[in-house]
């Protein structure tokens, strides 16, 4: 089990795009990721100028982001109403009186808010803020004729990995 899997219900987290004026230098950076990084092939993706596959090929785990949604909303929710509960627990015992001269009150409250603060971190973990510029540059790059490689990374070793292979050939990365 991987650092990730308790939260991100996706095989490949990690993502390294690079951008390449022509099909023949992204098959080229292809070739140096199988050989030299030794990523598989099925975890490499190009896309081509107007490519009408881009969302697929951009973001290929649609049920891995599903699972994604429903582990982080069911950690972070349940660690926000025991974080609230704990909290109000701490307030109805030792705080002030008006926490301990209401107690139902007071658990219902920090439970209630708590929960939906761990639901909000939730969501901005399911959204997957890393990968929005990635996103961005290769829609871009894919209307103005540029070919852009994706690499679909199991972990951070990989990601690295990948990352010094197109280094030396993409024109932005």
């Amino acid at each position: 089990m991987t650092d990730h899997t308790v939260l991100l219900g996706e095989d490949f987290p990690h993502k390294v795009s690079a951008e390449y004026p022509s099909r023949e230098s992204a098959e080229q950076a292809v070739q140096r990721l199988t050989e030299h990084a030794q990523i598989p092939r099925t975890q490499i993706n190009i896309v081509q100028p107007n490519d009408p596959l881009i969302a697929r090929k951009l973001e290929p785990e649609v049920t891995g982001i599903r699972r994604t949604l429903a582990r982080s909303h069911l950690v972070f929710g349940g660690a926000g109403l025991v974080l609230g509960l704990v909290v109000a627990l701490i307030l109805v015992s030792v705080g002030p009186v008006l926490t301990r001269s209401s107690p139902l009150f007071t658990f219902i409250v920090f439970g209630f808010f708590f929960t939906i603060f761990g639901l909000l971190l939730a969501g901005l973990v399911s959204l997957r803020p890393d990968h929005d510029s990635m996103i961005a540059k290769t829609r871009t790059a894919s209307r103005t004729g540029q070919w852009t490689v994706i690499v679909h990374c199991q972990d951070q070793d990989q990601q690295e990995r990948a990352k010094e292979v197109v280094n030396t050939t993409a024109e932005t990365l």
